[in-house]
């Protein structure tokens, strides 16, 4: 995944800090659960969470997640326990991301949980 990060930033899609920032989230999410992020959906995460920060960086606003979706992850119990996490994650970079793409985050995060992995 570093690789995959490497490129994104040489290819300028996003900044030196970012990229930085995305290997510690990647050392911190792995550290968390115990286990390397699953190869294709912990890549689309991370890849999402780059690009959310690039965008919020950029003043690019997206449309936010569909409240159905945040619904779901609510009735899960789990979204206070994401929201710290996503915060605590989040916290590792100057940007401040939009909050219309905070329900992508928390998705991503979600599928990614150890509880929501078979």
């Amino acid at each position: 995944m570093e690789e995959k990060m490497k490129l994104l930033c040489q290819a300028g899609v996003i900044d030196e800090d970012i990229f930085r920032g995305m290997l510690q989230v990647i050392d911190d999410l792995e550290t968390r659960w115990g286990r390397p992020l699953p190869e294709e959906q912990g890549w689309m995460a991370i890849a999402h969470m780059a690009n959310a920060l690039m965008r919020s960086r950029r003043g690019e606003i997206i449309a936010p997640l569909g409240e159905d979706f945040l619904q779901e992850i609510a009735a899960s119990g789990e979204l206070p326990r994401l929201r710290r996490l996503n915060d605590g994650l989040l916290a590792k970079f100057s940007v401040r991301l939009h909050p219309n793409e905070e329900g992508y985050l928390l998705a991503n995060l979600f599928g990614l949980s150890p509880q929501q992995r078979h």
